[in-house]
């Protein structure tokens, strides 16, 4: 697979997850496996997040303590699971830009700029991450090759 039709799919990826966070939902439950891509016969394809069982509007406190996520990729700096904030879906975010990227689960650390995304999204200090999905669209934007 291209380059290109990497960037269209995780630029879509993207869309769709500044979409749930500007209207104040986390989805707290991201993992590889909850990012699907269908494929149309003529070549083109549409990226899906799935699996909102755990999604949250920020302001609710409809949250049971006893929560937890099962195979998502998890943020080290999450303390409490009832204090999930948007910079913690963009710790999971890297992770999969980085699937979506390279097809391997360890980080790219090569010095380019999507490197740099990657890691910006994936540090383990919150404070240090992108702390919107609209700054790492805005990123990609800028790196080499155009993007959706």
């Amino acid at each position: 697979m291209s380059l290109w039709v990497r960037r269209k799919m995780a630029m879509q990826f993207l869309y769709a997850m500044n979409f749930l966070h500007k209207h104040d939902v986390c989805h707290r439950d991201l993992s590889y496996g909850n990012v699907l891509i269908h494929t149309y016969d003529d070549g083109a394809f549409a990226v899906k997040v799935s699996d909102f069982g755990l999604a949250k509007e920020r302001n609710s406190d409809l949250t049971s303590t006893g929560s937890s996520m099962k195979g998502s990729i998890e943020d080290p700096a999450l303390k409490s699971f009832k204090d999930f904030k948007p910079v913690n879906d963009i710790y999971s975010i890297g992770f999969i830009l980085n699937y979506i990227f390279t097809g391997r689960r360890d980080l790219l650390a090569d010095g380019s700029r999507l490197g740099f995304i990657i890691q910006k999204c994936s540090t383990t200090n919150s404070a240090d991450r992108y702390q919107t999905v609209k700054g790492i669209i805005e990123d990609m934007r800028k790196t080499e090759c155009p993007v959706g």
